[in-house]
């Protein structure tokens, strides 16, 4: 009988999944900076887009396969994906904020209404700032599109101008 050498269980640390994840991302956090690079548009935003990448990377780590491509290539794709996917947000909500801005605007407009608007002119802004469209405006006034954008801007520039007259008073007391 051959007597077979008992060897010493291996010993070691147990890695858990939440270690091998850390591992990873240090490992790889290379990656996330040079793709975050190709998206700034000014400082303040690469530690966003770090952020974001490094949340791409994770979903990259937990959703990898190695049969079907190598790792730096998936988790490429993954935290391009996660930045752009930030950045469409970014812009959806500015473009929100801008639109309520200009509302507010136009509301403001609309309070300081100089006395040198007709009364056409007072009934297309009143409508405009219901939210009509110029086709409706056009047709309740009798005449084409393109009239009425010309109106509106004949009446923002004399609301502008009046404003800017008002301003001009105010500073010189």
């Amino acid at each position: 009988m051959n007597p077979q050498k008992k060897q010493p269980p291996n010993i070691k640390p147990e890695i858990t999944n939440a270690d091998s994840e850390e591992k990873m991302v240090i490992d790889n956090y290379g990656l996330v900076v040079s793709q975050a690079v190709k998206f700034i548009a000014q400082k303040q935003d690469l530690d966003d887009y770090i952020q974001i990448g490094l949340i791409g990377l994770l979903k990259a780590i937990r959703n990898y396969n190695p049969e079907k491509s190598k790792f730096s290539t998936f988790a490429t794709v993954c935290i391009r994906n996660e930045i752009l996917k930030f950045i469409k947000k970014q812009n959806r909500q500015n473009r929100r904020l801008n639109l309520r801005e200009k509302k507010s605007q136009e509301i403001l407009l609309w309070e300081y209404q100089p006395d040198n608007l007709t009364k056409d002119e007072i009934d297309i802004l009143d409508m405009k700032l219901k939210n009509h469209t110029y086709k409706e405006i056009s047709e309740i006034m009798c005449c084409n599109k393109n009239e009425i954008k010309q109106k509106i801007k004949k009446i923002l520039k004399k609301i502008r101008e009046a404003n800017k007259d008002g301003e001009e008073e105010d500073t010189s007391l």
